[in-house]
Formats: structure tokens, C-alpha cells, sequence
């Protein structure tokens, strides 16, 4: 894991909380890699890119996880907060796509070993 002054500080604020276990975000990244999992195991693919639309994902999630933390902008340092206390490499095991609106997309490259890293921090 890097260290934490290494992570920008709001998203290092984050990565606290989810170590910590904290609602709704440690629920949130529960969600996001039990997806994960689910979406790769029926690939027949080794690896797959799963796509992450914090606007569309907070519309999902409002119901089992039921937060006024969960907004767009929380989804979304969650998610670089995961990342990064993950270790993974930006445009080599996940990439950041920005919408015509200026939204963003988060693709992470799915495989075993990322997955790995990601369950590793939780």
C-alpha cells in the first residue's frame, strides 16, 4: 500500500475510511469489486475492462446502500481512492474518460491479479 502522504489528500481521506471500514464508502467499494467478480467469473475471457459511471452507479446503489454521503463526487473519490491505495498503474491497468459534459468514466482493466490487489485492501 503507499504511503498515504504519496495519495492526494481528499482522496487519502478516503482510503482512510475505507480501512477503516466506514459506511458508505467501504460498503460502496464492497459493491463495486463483488461486481467485479461476478462480471468477470462469466467472461470467457481471462480479462475484461469494467466500466464504472459514478452517476449511473449511485442510481444502483441508492437502495442497498442508502447514504446522503453517496453523491457523484463522494462515488467518485471512492473509486481513486480504492485505485490508488491499490496500487494499480493509471493507463496500464485502469484508464479515466471524460464525457462531451465533462463526467467521467472510470475502465479498469479486470483480471486475476487485479482483482487481487483490489480485495487485498479491504
Amino acid at each position: 500500500m503507499p504511503e498515504l502522504f504519496e495519495i492526494p489528500i481528499p482522496l487519502s481521506n478516503y482510503l482512510r475510511l475505507i480501512e477503516r471500514k466506514r459506511s458508505p464508502y467501504y460498503d460502496l467499494v464492497e459493491y463495486i469489486i463483488a461486481d467485479m467478480e461476478r462480471q468477470h467469473k462469466s467472461r470467457i475471457h481471462p480479462a475484461t475492462i469494467y466500466t464504472i459511471n459514478p452517476r449511473r452507479l449511485k442510481e444502483e446503489v441508492e437502495e442497498t446502500i442508502p447514504s446522503e454521503k453517496l453523491t457523484t463526487i463522494n462515488i467518485s473519490r471512492t473509486i481513486l481512492a480504492l485505485l490508488y491505495g491499490s496500487k494499480l498503474e493509471k493507463d496500464e491497468d485502469y484508464y479515466v474518460t471524460t464525457s462531451s459534459g465533462g463526467r467521467k468514466n472510470y475502465h479498469i482493466k479486470v483480471n486475476h491479479n487485479i482483482l487481487s490487489s483490489l480485495r487485498m485492501h479491504l
